[in-house]
């Protein structure tokens, strides 16, 4: 039977995982008694809201917030399970489970596998990106399973130097990129991450594989 290796949470996704509910529920659970502190000062002593939960009994009030408190911490736990991304590898395949979607790589299609701080990416053998995913697992660990399953593995981005800093100024690359490359500066500079991500993944797919360092963003093209 062939040999699988799995890849999955980290060491700090597993902790807050687990700690989340019972955080939250301890934080909610005393929660009354922060309120009784904080109805001492005078700048809140007439709160509307510190007056209706004075309405209730302390008790089932520590016990409602608690349970609200659990509840919360277990669709975080959720939300950091769905998130982490999880690899199952053999000598044939990898398989990845990340947002809740799944998706196979064949080790035919892998040109190289590095991992960059922490990011691991996944080369085709085209040039273009097949994964390029956050993880908390350590670098070792992750190379150590790809080279026991036989995948190419490079210390570094083979197609560092082919990286160039983009600008506004750019026609290199067409009116199209342009307007995506203009609309994923605007989303990194406004913190939206999904956003800078899903325009990645575009550009990916436009044969443009893009690198942040800080703001700027460094692209290459990708092979015909």
């Amino acid at each position: 039977m062939e040999s699988t290796s799995k890849i999955g949470m980290g060491f700090l996704e597993k902790l807050i995982a687990i700690l989340s509910p019972v955080v939250l529920g301890t934080i909610g659970w005393f929660l009354p008694k922060l309120l009784e502190l904080i109805k001492r000062i005078p700048v809140f002593s007439d709160s509307k809201v510190i007056e209706l939960l004075n309405s209730f009994n302390p008790f089932w009030v520590s016990i409602i917030l608690m349970f609200a408190g659990g509840i919360i911490g277990i669709l975080l736990s959720l939300t950091i399970y769905s998130e982490a991304l999880k690899m199952s590898v053999n000598n044939q395949e990898i398989m990845i489970n990340k947002d809740d979607k799944e998706k196979k790589i064949r080790k035919s299609e892998v040109k190289e596998i590095f991992m960059e701080d922490n990011t691991v990416v996944i080369i085709g053998n085209k040039g273009q990106e097949l994964l390029s995913e956050n993880t908390d697992i350590k670098r070792n660990k992750i190379k150590e399973i790809f080279l026991y399953h036989h995948y190419p593995w490079s210390e570094q981005d083979p197609y560092v130097d082919e990286f160039v800093l983009w600008t506004l100024e750019d026609n290199a690359f067409g009116e199209k990129i342009n307007a995506i490359l203009y609309e994923r500066r605007n989303a990194i500079r406004e913190g939206d991450k999904k956003k800078a991500k899903n325009l990645k993944m575009d550009l990916n797919e436009l044969g443009i594989v893009v690198k942040d360092r800080n703001e700027d963003q460094y692209v290459r093209k990708v092979q015909d």
